[in-house]
């Protein structure tokens, strides 16, 4: 897995990986790979420990551009899990829910590790990773550990706001002296 990822992630963050039937077809066997019964279980174990996540880590920091693979990797974990949840129950205790919100964990962890959070590709992954928490309806506000991932995140994201925010003032005032 970890000797022909490098390739596929490059592949599936281009453009042509969304237009034509092949693309598609390399895409989801991709998947189907990445995230076979046995990779599952491995995440499961240990989300970020695993060697996908581990992989993503090292490759999301030599190549930031495949932060944009992030919110489809999830995605694609989602359903994966759904697919194989009897396989899963039989073997973890955690449920599906439970699952994706650890590979979401798991995700932010990386972003938060890239350094600069305020880069654009950092935050359009960071949003695209929301939208599949909110598509897939993840947050349950009942679950601390949800609640406290989250306002960790709110916070980044206000903290963010507020350094560009002071940046764009800064310039405003001085532009017009």
């Amino acid at each position: 897995m970890t000797s022909h990822i490098d390739g596929w992630l490059n592949f599936i963050s281009s453009e042509a990986a969304v237009c034509s039937h092949k693309c598609t077809e390399i895409r989801d066997l991709g998947v189907e790979l990445l995230f076979n019964a046995d990779s599952l279980k491995q995440i499961a174990e240990g989300p970020r420990t695993s060697p996908l996540v581990n992989t993503l880590r090292t490759y999301s920091t030599s190549q930031p551009h495949l932060l944009s693979t992030l919110p489809f990797l999830m995605a694609a974990f989602i359903d994966a899990v759904k697919k194989r949840r009897s396989v899963l129950s039989s073997v973890f205790t955690t449920d599906s829910h439970s699952l994706a919100m650890l590979f979401f964990s798991s995700c932010e962890e990386i972003l938060h590790g890239i350094g600069d959070l305020k880069e654009n590709r950092v935050w359009h992954s960071r949003l695209g990773l929301l939208r599949v928490v909110e598509d897939e309806l993840l947050f349950n506000p009942r679950d601390e550990n949800e609640v406290v991932l989250l306002k960790e995140e709110v916070g980044t994201c206000i903290e963010c706001l507020a350094s560009v925010e002071s940046k764009f003032l800064w310039r405003y005032l001085h532009a017009r002296t």
